[in-house]
């Protein structure tokens, strides 16, 4: 496991590696070990939700949200439902510069007695902290987070081995995300904030029951209501079926993207980038961007695999494939704090599942506008030849969930649209059903070589 491969490795040899897929990721550096990690169930020591109810705990607090804009951390999202050895995902990093922050890291270590110049032991909970995601006024209480568990300290220069270390060099954490929690009681503000939190659950039932966390956060999810609607009709099984299925295609479509660019790196010459990284604009190789792929695949794999073994009621299993999914999918930072403090575990799943799909079906229409440019190039080397009108190349890639552009008519132009069931071909025409962004209409419409010219991927005119 990348628990045990971070152990045999010193400091100089852990590579820091800027996940460049979302927007959150450029902003936080995950710590990853250079041998790629295998996978395997161990033990089940999993914190049972059903058993054991975290509550009355004090945790230090890291707040973020009333901090400058210069100081951006990702926010974690919870681990502890899982088996340590699909943890990996749940890992962090952050660079902590200023004197009240590494304060608080320093008492927080040294009062936990653990030797943080080593991977410490995971799940210990022996150093841990509060990362507060969502507050609704001024106060702490009633603000949401989740506990991050301390796994490895350490000073930039240790890392980067660069200008002498004093008191003012930033210090480098490497942590992990546990579990959820609702600050009840402030203990004290000076000099960083110490609160008491009780752990946060889905609830038993998707009706929202009345209860004093379902009251603190129902304001916080209802805003999105209209856009779920469409997910609605689907049952807590089918959201799950399809968001495991779109994850999949997410890690193929990455493996796919990292392999061609992989292909295409020689292009890019050392004056490129030395420009970038003159311009501030930090690059990971793809051969990084596989190794991080491609441990989100072994990841994903044990998780399907053994989901029936620490999941064992429907709403753990809500929680755990929403939660997996979000981390796999990289999800922005928004929706990283509104699914941390949503309870409705049917809510999430809708919500992932849009999203993932979402954004499968724009990287699909990437592809197939990278595959159209390139097959345009090739064309214009070729000679005219005569013969029947073909249907485009990337026609065969139209699929459930393809976002395509359709043109109307003068006054309407090119409309977005969806694909919402499978092509039917009929001889060379394809019948394809797709429902207009605009209006929510649902049309079948042909697509055949004489009248390709009305279609096209999305976003390919911009």
């Amino acid at each position: 496991p990348v628990v045990r491969s971070l152990c045999c490795c010193s400091l100089v040899g852990l590579v820091m590696i800027v996940n460049g897929f979302s927007s959150q990721q450029d902003i936080c550096l995950r710590i990853r070990s250079k041998n790629k990690p295998t996978y395997t169930i161990s033990s089940l020591n999993v914190y049972n939700p059903n058993t054991f109810g975290r509550k009355g705990i004090s945790l230090p607090i890291l707040d973020f949200s009333s901090e400058s804009s210069d100081v951006k951390v990702v926010t974690p999202l919870p681990s502890s439902h899982l088996p340590e050895d699909l943890t990996s995902l749940n890992f962090y990093g952050m660079e902590l510069s200023r004197p009240i922050h590494k304060m608080l890291i320093g008492e927080l270590i040294d009062s936990s007695k653990i030797d943080m110049n080593i991977l410490s032991s995971p799940l210990s909970g022996l150093a841990s902290f509060g990362h507060i995601a969502i507050r609704n006024n001024n106060s702490l209480v009633g603000a949401i987070g989740c506990s991050g568990e301390i796994l490895l300290r350490t000073l930039q220069q240790d890392v980067e081995d660069n200008s002498e270390i004093g008191e003012d060099s930033p210090i480098m954490v490497l942590y992990r995300g546990c579990y959820r929690f609702i600050v009840r009681e402030v203990i004290k503000t000076i000099p960083y904030p110490v609160v008491i939190v009780d752990e946060i659950f889905d609830e038993e039932n998707s009706n929202r029951s009345s209860n004093n966390i379902t009251e603190t956060l129902m304001s916080i999810d209802d805003d999105d209501d209209d856009q779920l609607q469409y997910y609605s009709d689907a049952s807590p099984k089918e959201l799950k079926e399809r968001i495991m299925k779109t994850v999949r295609t997410y890690i193929d479509f990455k493996l796919d993207e990292v392999s061609r660019e992989a292909d295409n790196n020689a292009a890019s010459t050392l004056l490129e980038r030395s420009i970038l990284e003159n311009s501030g604009i930090v690059t990971s190789s793809p051969a990084d961007r596989r190794s991080q792929i491609e441990e989100s695949a072994a990841v994903f794999d044990v998780f399907s695999s053994s989901l029936i073994d620490f999941a064992i009621t429907p709403r753990e299993q809500n929680f755990a494939i929403a939660m997996i999914a979000a981390e796999i999918i990289s999800i922005d930072e928004d929706l990283r704090r509104k699914i941390l403090t949503m309870t409705d575990s049917v809510r999430r799943l809708r919500l992932i599942c849009k999203t993932a799909e979402e954004t499968v079906s724009m990287m699909r229409a990437r592809k197939v506008a990278t595959e159209i440019a390139a097959l345009s190039e090739d064309e214009e080397e070729k000679d005219l030849k005569v013969g029947p009108p073909q249907l485009p190349p990337w026609a065969s890639q139209i699929s459930m969930g393809t976002r395509i552009e359709y043109y109307w008519n003068e006054e309407y132009g090119w409309s977005p649209a969806e694909v919402v069931e499978e092509p039917l071909k009929i001889m060379d025409e394809l019948l394809i059903t797709v429902r207009f962004d605009a209006d929510g209409e649902i049309h079948r419409l042909p697509l055949n070589p004489d009248e390709k010219i009305r279609w096209r991927p999305a976003g390919f005119g911009e």
